[in-house]
C-alpha cells in the first residue's frame, strides 16, 4: 500500500448495533453513514467519524440537543417563522405544517453541526434545517 491509500483509508469497520446508556440502541446503516436510533419521539443519527462507533463527544452532543425538546421545537418554530417571510405565498401553509424527521448530528472541520429533515413537504420538495452547534442557520429544500 502506498502513502495515499493510507492516509484517504476509511477507518474502523462500523459495529453494526451500538448502545448508549442514555440514546439507546443504535443501529449501523449503510445509507445514512451513521448510527441511527429514537430517543423518545426523536428519530435521530450519528454520524461516522472513522471509528467502530460513535464517538463520545458526538453521543454529549446528541443527548444535550435531544434531551431539551422544548429548545428544539422553539428553533424550529423560529426558522419557520422565518422561511414564511423567505418564500412566497404558496408555500407558507406548507412551512407550517413541517415536523422532525430525522435529526442527523456530525461535526465538519471540528465544528459540531445538524442536518435534519423536515417531513410535511409537498410536490417531491424534501425540506431540511441546518444547524452551527445551536444556532439555527435556516430552513430549506430540495426538489
Amino acid at each position: 500500500m502506498g502513502l495515499f491509500s493510507s492516509l484517504f483509508s476509511r477507518g474502523e469497520e462500523p459495529l453494526p448495533t451500538c448502545s448508549d446508556a442514555r440514546l439507546g440502541a443504535m443501529e449501523w446503516s449503510n445509507d445514512d453513514e451513521s448510527w441511527v436510533g429514537q430517543y423518545q419521539d426523536k428519530k435521530f443519527g450519528l454520524a461516522y467519524e472513522g471509528k467502530c462507533a460513535p464517538t463520545s463527544e458526538l453521543m454529549a452532543y446528541a443527548h444535550d440537543v435531544l434531551t431539551e425538546p422544548g429548545w428544539l421545537d422553539a428553533s424550529l418554530a423560529a426558522a419557520k417563522q422565518q422561511a414564511v417571510k423567505e418564500y412566497p405565498e404558496p408555500a407558507h401553509e406548507e412551512i407550517q405544517g413541517l415536523v422532525w424527521g430525522a435529526i442527523h448530528f456530525y461535526r465538519h472541520k471540528g465544528v459540531r453541526r445538524i442536518i435534519a429533515d423536515l417531513e410535511g413537504g409537498r410536490n417531491d420538495r424534501a425540506w431540511r434545517i441546518e444547524y452551527q452547534d445551536r444556532k439555527c442557520e435556516g430552513i430549506g429544500f430540495d426538489s
